[in-house]
């Protein structure tokens, strides 16, 4: 991290910081095995984790979680933007790859389960984007994709804006983390994340992003289009971001 102009400090990955501040002990390896398993057995499913294959997309301590439940789990991570260096020492033996999901399908590679929690397909600035993403993950996904969304169409007004506060407790003292969605005044389904951190009384200034709303049904229909042949909203079991108070509703698409 590095100090700008205004006298704050500017992180590249609040995710990255929120892992180092909290450190990887006992509790966060709990929070590994509960966050995974209510991710992967979603929706009936039950992967196989002797012999299937995983692709993990977008930084998250699943990863992490499933190394725990097998140290020799075939599994690659990936994120072209923030690159292995965000996930923080996992295991030495875990592949990361630094390309983009379209290098994957040149080289006709496939991952038995795909996963990319964190609402991975709202960070796009267009809906082709968004449906450029699905359409990828059909062509290397065999036995599945999962993903996590927010429920936009039934959001309350005053959480439109601002996201409940979350707070970070550790030993290396407690992080505010607060989160602001700035609307586009023109195209009402795009915002810019704001994401800031206060730690030890000061204000850290996470990265900016370009998202876009994504609805169940337009998911559904981008899924479909893409050859899906399974489309599941879990209904019983919530997935809640590690460094989040808000729940997110796991999907499962099989193409």
């Amino acid at each position: 991290m590095y100090n700008n102009n205004n006298n704050s400090t500017y992180l590249p990955s609040c995710f990255t910081y929120l892992v180092q501040v909290m450190g990887k002990g006992k509790n966060y390896h709990q929070l590994c095995d509960i966050k995974t398993k209510s991710m992967i057995y979603s929706c009936g499913q039950n992967p196989d984790l002797d012999s299937d294959s995983f692709l993990i997309i977008n930084p998250s301590i699943i990863p992490c979680g499933l190394k725990d439940l097998n140290s020799n789990i075939d599994m690659t991570v990936i994120n072209p933007e923030f690159g292995s260096n965000s996930f923080g020492d996992l295991h030495e033996d875990v592949e990361y790859y630094d390309g983009d999901l379209a290098d994957f399908v040149a080289q006709e590679r496939k991952f038995d389960w795909v996963i990319a929690p964190d609402e991975w397909i709202t960070y796009c600035d267009t809906e082709q984007e968004q449906q450029q993403k699905i359409n990828l993950v059909s062509k290397i996904a065999r036995k599945g994709f999962f993903t996590t969304l927010k429920d936009y169409k039934n959001m309350y007004a005053n959480q439109r804006y601002f996201e409940e506060p979350f707070v970070l407790r550790s030993n290396n003292g407690d992080v505010i983390v607060l989160r602001q969605r700035e609307w586009d005044n023109v195209d009402r389904q795009s915002w810019v994340q704001k994401n800031y951190l206060i730690h030890n009384e000061k204000l850290l200034m996470c990265k900016q992003y370009h998202r876009r709303t994504m609805y169940f049904k337009q998911m559904a229909k981008f899924c479909s289009d893409a050859g899906a042949t399974q489309f599941n909203v879990e209904k019983n079991n919530m997935y809640k971001p590690v460094f989040s108070k808000v729940f997110e509703y796991v999907i499962f698409v099989k193409f």
